[in-house]
C-alpha cells in the first residue's frame, strides 16, 4: 500500500478511534487528540495545537447545529463568557503563531519553544483527566446544581465570567484542552443552567473559540490542515458507534478507562516519551 494512503487511513482510523471515545463518554476530543497528534503523528507543539484546534472546530459544529434547533443555547449567557475569551483567545493565539512562525525550526529557540509547550500541554492534559474523573464521581451533586432554579444575572457574575472566560480562553487557545471540562461546571455553578442547556451553551461557546483560533493558525505555518480534515472526518463515523456503544457498556468503566489512558498518554509526553 502506498505510504501516502497508508498515513491516510491511520489517520482516520485515529479520528474514528477519538470520535467513539467522545460518543461513549463525552469526554472532549482535545484531551484525546492532543497527544495522537505529538507522540503519534510526530507534530510540532505548536502544529499539534493548531491541528487541534480545526479537528475540535469541525466535531463540534454538527452539535451546535442540533442543539441550536433543540433551543438549548443560552446565548445571552455564553455571550458573557466570550466577552473575556474572545480576547483572550485572539491575543494568545496570535501570539504563540507569531512567535513561532517568525523562527527558523533548526534555532534553538524554537525547538526550546516546542519543548516548554509540550511539557506545558502534557500538565493540562494530566490536570484535565484529574478533572475528568472529579466530575465523574461528584455527578450527582453537579446535577443537583443543574437542576435549580437559574441565578439571577448580575453585574458582579457577568464580570466574575467574564474574567474566567480570559483565563479558559487563553488556556485554549495554547493548548485546545480544556473547553468542556473546564466551561461546564462554569456555567452550572454561577448560572446554575439545567443540565441540557449547559451542554448546548459550553459547546456552542468552544465552538466560537476554537473557530477564531482556527482562522489564526491557519493564517501561519502552525497548523496541519490535512490531518485535521481527515481525522475529523473520521471522528463523524466514530461517534454514532460510540453512542452506540455506551448503551452496552457501563459509562463509568468507559470513563476510568479512557481517563487512564489520558493520564499516561500525559506523563509520557511530560517525560519526553
Amino acid at each position: 500500500m502506498d505510504v501516502g494512503v497508508l498515513t491516510t487511513v491511520v489517520q482516520l482510523v485515529a479520528g474514528a478511534l477519538i470520535g467513539a471515545c467522545i460518543g461513549m463518554t463525552g469526554i472532549g476530543g482535545g484531551v484525546l487528540i492532543l497527544p495522537v497528534l505529538t507522540l503519534g503523528f510526530g507534530l510540532p507543539s505548536t502544529v499539534a495545537v493548531g491541528t487541534a484546534h480545526l479537528y475540535s472546530c469541525l466535531c463540534k459544529l454538527p452539535a451546535v447545529f442540533f442543539h441550536y434547533r433543540q433551543g438549548t443555547i443560552r446565548f445571552r449567557t455564553s455571550a458573557y463568557f466570550l466577552i473575556g475569551a474572545v480576547p483572550a483567545t485572539v491575543a494568545v493565539a496570535l501570539w504563540i503563531t507569531g512567535y513561532a512562525g517568525a523562527m527558523d525550526e533548526a534555532d534553538p529557540a524554537w525547538q526550546e519553544l516546542q519543548e516548554n509547550l509540550r511539557q506545558f500541554i502534557a500538565v493540562v492534559v494530566i490536570l484535565s483527566g484529574v478533572l475528568i474523573l472529579w466530575h465523574m464521581f461528584m455527578r450527582p451533586g453537579s446535577h443537583a446544581a443543574a437542576d435549580r432554579t437559574p441565578a439571577r444575572v448580575t453585574g458582579a457574575r457577568i464580570l466574575i465570567v467574564a474574567v474566567l472566560g480570559a483565563l479558559i480562553g487563553g488556556l485554549i487557545a495554547s493548548t485546545s484542552v480544556g473547553s468542556g471540562i473546564l466551561i461546564v461546571p462554569l456555567m452550572i455553578i454561577i448560572f446554575r443552567l439545567t443540565a441540557v442547556d449547559t451542554v448546548g451553551s459550553s459547546i456552542f461557546i468552544a465552538l466560537t473559540l476554537t473557530l477564531t483560533s482556527s482562522i489564526i493558525y491557519a493564517g501561519s505555518s502552525q497548523m496541519d490542515l490535512a490531518i485535521a480534515v481527515t481525522m475529523a472526518a473520521g471522528s463523524l463515523l466514530g461517534v454514532p458507534v460510540g453512542v452506540r456503544m455506551s448503551r452496552r457498556i457501563p459509562e463509568r468503566y468507559l470513563q476510568i478507562t479512557i481517563t487512564g489512558l489520558v493520564l499516561v498518554a500525559g506523563g509520557v509526553m511530560l517525560t519526553g516519551g
